[in-house]
């Protein structure tokens, strides 16, 4: 005789519930994945600790979700920073603390050889540092409260691949997953994950695809066929940061369409691989591809310039 089936136990929430919590923000009032995040912990009914440099949008942040958004103007990469957020969250009880600053300033693009001590210290201090510093003070603000909570860091998805003219970028931010992994597991037993999310090419104010872009590139180079969309990267973070999220920890969690995915040598669009010597298997793939597509396979070759943006 079959044995009854038992429905496991699920939570009862569809969107995830963060009532009566507080989540921390850093980077929050740039209007792309950070003021998307903060919308949606405020839509899932969590109050919002903010922490941003841009004193003016934080205002109109803060106005904007004025029961439930707190402002912090603060420049997390400086010690006067650090000490602000301390301060700031030094009488609440936090529940999850999302780092969003971070990027690439185009003085600190260059070849590995002319790259200077200055460049590599301003981007570490940017991408890695801030984030090591937010969060050991959360996380022990979260021990003593004894609440537990949840850490997560925003990265790239190429960090973990060779970034070349971004050296400086690639590896802070590949020390900052490295370090999330190690926050995993010695703050595990209190009760705390800490998970990294990195983005591919999102379209936001800071990484657009440009007014004289058609999405040739991104239709050509990314399996899903477009740019990501902020939300889609704020919607990764809701899921660590509330109890749909309860059991991940240590992860880096990649929102790129697929992009990382591809070999460097993967022809655009239909993937054929460009070291494909035999001609007539490489026209086979273009006929297979345009049949089942119904998109002409026959662009073998990828043209100057439509590589992706870093």
């Amino acid at each position: 005789m079959t044995a009854r089936l038992r429905i496991p136990p699920v939570p009862d929430t569809v969107f995830p519930g963060l009532a009566g919590q507080t989540a921390v923000v850093v980077g929050g009032a740039g209007g792309g994945v950070g003021t998307a995040t903060v919308a949606m912990l405020v839509w899932s009914g969590a109050k919002v600790l903010v922490v941003d440099h841009a004193a003016e949008r934080l205002e109109q942040l803060a106005g904007r979700f004025a029961d439930a958004v707190t402002g912090v103007p603060a420049d997390v990469t400086t010690e006067a920073g650090i000490r602000a957020f301390e301060q700031a969250v030094s009488d609440i009880a936090v529940h999850s603390l999302v780092n969003v600053v971070g990027g690439v300033a185009p003085a600190e693009i260059g070849h590995f050889l002319e790259l200077t001590a200055a460049q590599w210290q301003s981007s570490i201090a940017l991408n890695f540092e801030y984030a090591v510093h937010t969060s050991r003070i959360a996380a022990l603000r979260m021990a003593e409260v004894g609440c537990g909570g949840s850490l997560v860091n925003l990265s790239v998805s190429d960090a973990r691949r060779a970034m070349p003219w971004f050296s400086p970028y690639g590896a802070a931010r590949s020390a900052l997953e490295a370090a999330t992994r190690t926050m995993a597991v010695e703050l595990g037993p209190l009760g705390i994950c800490a998970n990294s999310v990195a983005w591919g090419l999102i379209d936001s104010p800071r990484a657009h695809s440009g007014t004289g872009s058609d999405g040739h590139r991104e239709r050509e180079l990314i399996p899903l066929g477009r740019r990501g969309k902020v939300a889609e990267v704020a919607s990764m973070v809701l899921f660590l940061v509330s109890d749909l999220g309860s059991y991940t920890t240590g992860q880096n969690l990649v929102v790129d369409g697929g992009l990382s995915l591809r070999a460097s040598h993967d022809g655009p669009r239909h993937n054929i691989p460009e070291f494909l010597e035999s001609e007539p298997a490489r026209r086979t793939l273009q006929a297979s591809f345009a049949r089942i597509t119904g998109v002409s396979g026959t662009a073998d070759r990828v043209p100057p310039g439509i590589m992706p943006e870093a």
